[in-house]
């Protein structure tokens, strides 16, 4: 569920928690952290009629003093609830973080959805706030809403998003960004538990989901291809190679768009894992990692390995991916000059004239006769059995990236 959807949510789970029939004698102003919601924004004032519902007993560190700026700038998210400006938000928030700590800070059952918005409103207020108004108190409630939500799947990326802002407070505008901008990111941020987490390489374009491994080699890698099982048809156009396809839990293709941002500044590593059909695994890595424009034909960089499945993509002088053009079966920008390599093929990849590697050609199931279009990586398998003529295709294979100064890389 994407942020903006859970901040409609809270709209409806914020403003239903009951009023307090500790506040039936006036005036309940002890424990306000700012002024009282208007009566037309729809908050629920029954115990103390038209003052704002509280509690006694209780209260957060004041942070009504602290200076508010509400203007919204263009480069800030749209979140907007019904609910006024980030004062009354901040009301909103204090009676939800009392209600948290009056359970101990265990939500379960009917509370999710309660967990999910006030998860959703601490975003809000954030996010609308300058470096300023992110003060003590505030970090206080943070760090208590991410024990609140530890564990906890359906709220998985809106906790990450306040781990970012709460432990990388901005220095300029709050946020640039909604999402981490890579698995790397969310490694920094100390989770370490592989998964599928929303990221966001572009700001101007819409997140992703991305599957992140956390802990091959010290962990951070975003994949960026997956084999495995012939669910999706790689045969692909231009366009879908470079939007992206199949879905991260499964086979897919992150996308060259994507992979330009990722590897556009910085130095990046990729990494390739290879797996046969009697369960050997090999692998290989490219220290220095890069994939061009669109304007520059998706155009590889593939240098510096290391491993043990061989140096594929630097084979010979003819079979050289490294530097090659990206190509499909719809644009053909490949060597071989006396046709199109990604349409012979039926595989997206960086054809020289034509390959000594191709991780993108058709899923066989091992071996198999006629073209050379299975998914192939050359220094490991020959091209053909010399007995048989059969040629041979993976059953698995992964391609991740991070960048090469990740700390606790290795």
């Amino acid at each position: 569920m994407g942020m903006q959807a859970l901040l409609f949510l809270c709209v409806g789970a914020l403003l239903t928690f009951q009023a307090s029939s500790d506040c039936a004698q006036p005036p309940c102003r002890d424990n306000l952290v700012a002024a009282p919601i208007p009566p037309s924004s729809g908050v629920e004032t029954d115990a103390c009629e038209g003052q704002q519902v509280c509690n006694k007993g209780f209260s957060l560190p004041a942070i009504s003093d602290a200076p508010w700026k509400v203007e919204h700038r263009s480069d800030f998210p749209k979140v907007h609830p019904q609910g006024g400006g980030v004062k009354e938000r901040l009301v909103q928030l204090q009676r939800c973080m009392i209600s948290l700590q009056e359970t101990g800070g265990v939500w379960t059952g009917q509370d999710s959805n309660s967990l999910g918005a006030i998860l959703a409103l601490m975003a809000a207020v954030l996010t609308e706030c300058d470096l300023h108004c992110h003060s003590q108190a505030l970090g206080s409630m943070a760090k208590r809403l991410e024990s609140a939500a530890v564990g906890r799947e359906r709220e998985k990326d809106l906790l990450l998003f306040l781990k970012s802002i709460t432990h990388h407070p901005p220095t300029v505008a709050p946020l640039e960004r909604l999402h981490p901008r890579d698995c790397a990111e969310i490694y920094r941020l100390g989770i370490k538990e592989n998964g599928i987490y929303t990221i966001q390489p572009d700001l101007h374009r819409p997140a992703l989901e991305a599957k992140c491994d956390m802990v091959t080699t010290g962990g951070g890698w975003t994949v960026i291809q997956i084999r495995q099982d012939g669910s999706v048809d790689f045969n692909r156009t231009w366009q879908e190679y470079r939007e992206g396809f199949g879905n991260p839990q499964g086979e897919h293709w992150l996308g060259n768009a994507a992979l330009h941002t990722l590897t556009s500044s910085g130095q990046h590593q990729l990494r390739i894992e290879l797996e046969d059909w009697h369960q050997q695994r090999r692998h290989a890595t490219y220290n220095n990692f890069k994939v061009a424009s669109e304007a520059q034909r998706y155009r590889l960089t593939s240098r510096e390995y290391s491993g043990d499945a061989g140096n594929a993509l630097s084979y010979s002088k003819r079979y050289n991916h490294d530097g090659r053009s990206f190509s499909t079966t719809d644009r053909d920008y490949d060597r071989y000059a006396s046709g199109n390599c990604g349409h012979y093929y039926g595989a997206g990849w960086w054809f020289d004239a034509c390959l000594a590697a191709n991780l993108n050609g058709h899923y066989y199931r091992g071996r198999y006769s006629g073209v050379t279009n299975g998914i192939y990586w050359g220094t490991w398998y020959i091209l053909t059995d010399g007995r048989t003529g059969e040629r041979y295709s993976f059953k698995k294979v992964e391609m991740k990236i991070r960048p090469r100064n990740l700390v606790g890389s290795s």
